[in-house]
């Protein structure tokens, strides 16, 4: 943990964001008088950063807060932000003071321009800690005689001990504005003009940066993709403000059997399911979330007759349950050897899937030829559990989905539908023994 910089309370990383320079007050610069490189080594250059300076009139009733002149110092890699319109934007408003009770009071609102949510420490909820803005430099007097004092939400450590600062209980997202707070200072008649910097505390998701995928945040979700089709991603290494900082990328796969990954960062579909791939540079890391859909796939049968085998399937992938099949005649026709779900099947003339003793569940359309067909050669049943159309010649048949004939089906006995639906408005379905 870099106490100074990253606080870390309630198991969250805060970064510190907006307004002041240096937190750490030792030499950012290392032996050669260089900057020192940062500690997660990505090798980014040290991020110079300037106070958030405020100054306030009593008599015009005026708050403006800008970018300090001055550099108080250098980041040395640590997660520090600021810069008025750059990172933050802080903005006043229903400016007001009280003569009787001395109260200088304003509303402020504060709007996060860095690409991470700020105030959220898994990138979903509001952390309890919220983001607070605290007084890296108190209240001074630059105008009249007489001291001001800030009524703060609180006091604590930041960058020194007893630090006031006021508290912003929300998540913001990039561009995202606050609601407003309201800031009380208590300011003789005495005072015209005075001056505070600060600094913005908060959590973020990535406090040691990020890698983006497609200009994506990580865990982003790309949703479907299909099955052989590549998708080549751009990854960009960059630190908690969303700088780019470069590095050497290195991709991996949850699920190399779903999709796989090259290692240029090409992402291709293998078969239905979810993946992720990540992206790795240093200690960063980024990710993204394919779902990869069914596809039709070919038997070939040049191994076996075994259809759990994937040399007997063309791309060498047995099909998953959302998959969809077509069998050809070839030498070698498909046997089950174990109860199996599947989408469509399409059965070409002179084929044979032969179910055995085991079920086949169909959720799409059946097709089957005149002279071949899906034959039963035991107990095996075929199931039509979905939404489709069949026609052909099927062994023992159960409909339990909703299917509509779109030709003649012919089917031997025994034939049940089983809270389902067979519509067969135009085409004969018949029954036969074998």
């Amino acid at each position: 943990m870099r106490p100074l910089r990253v606080l870390r309370a309630a198991g969250a990383a805060f970064v510190l964001l907006a307004a002041a320079a240096c937190t750490d007050r030792s030499n950012p610069l290392g032996p050669d008088g260089k900057p020192k490189p940062p500690p997660d080594g990505t090798g980014a250059p040290p991020t110079t950063i300037a106070a958030l300076d405020c100054v306030a009139n009593k008599e015009t009733l005026a708050v403006s807060c800008k970018p300090a002149q001055n550099q108080a110092g250098t980041a040395a890699g640590d997660i520090i932000v600021g810069n008025q319109n750059l990172y933050v934007r802080l903005v006043s408003s229903n400016i007001a003071y009280n003569g009787g009770t001395g109260q200088f009071t304003f509303d402020a609102t504060l709007q996060n321009l860095i690409e991470q949510p700020l105030g959220t420490a898994d990138g979903d909820n509001p952390d309890p800690g919220g983001i607070r803005i605290f007084f890296y430099e108190a209240p001074a007097v630059t105008g009249g005689t007489g001291t001001v004092a800030v009524v703060p939400d609180g006091f604590a450590f930041f960058t020194t001990a007893a630090q006031a600062y006021y508290t912003y209980p929300y998540m913001l997202d990039q561009n995202e504005t606050s609601p407003t707070e309201t800031w009380t200072f208590i300011v003789p008649p005495t005072v015209t003009d005075f001056h505070f910097s600060v600094l913005v505390s908060a959590p973020v998701e990535y406090p040691v940066g990020y890698i983006t995928l497609d200009g994506q945040l990580p865990t982003y979700d790309f949703g479907p993709i299909h099955p052989t089709t590549p998708h080549p991603m751009t990854a960009v290494v960059k630190n908690a403000l969303g700088e780019v900082v470069g590095g050497t990328v290195t991709f991996g796969t949850s699920d190399p059997t779903v999709g796989t990954v090259s290692p240029a960062g090409v992402m291709t579909g293998v078969r239905a399911g979810t993946c992720t791939i990540t992206a790795t540079s240093g200690a960063v890391t980024g990710e993204m979330t394919y779902l990869v859909t069914g596809m039709t796939r070919t038997w070939n049968g040049s191994a076996s007759t075994d259809w759990a085998t994937p040399g007997n399937w063309d791309l060498g992938v047995v099909p998953a349950s959302v998959d969809s099949v077509t069998i050809p005649d070839v030498a070698n026709d498909p046997v089950l050897a174990a109860a199996t779900a599947i989408g469509g099947v399409t059965v070409a003339d002179g084929a044979t899937l032969n179910l055995g003793a085991f079920n086949l569940t169909m959720g799409a359309n059946l097709v089957t030829g005149t002279t071949g067909g899906v034959i039963a050669s035991g107990a095996g049943v075929l199931d039509l559990n979905g939404t489709g159309t069949a026609h052909g010649r099927v062994p023992s048949l159960w409909v339990t989905g909703t299917y509509a004939l779109d030709g003649d089906l012919l089917v031997v006995a025994p034939q049940s539908i089983r809270a389902g639906r067979m519509n067969n408005p135009a085409y004969q379905l018949r029954i036969v023994a074998q």
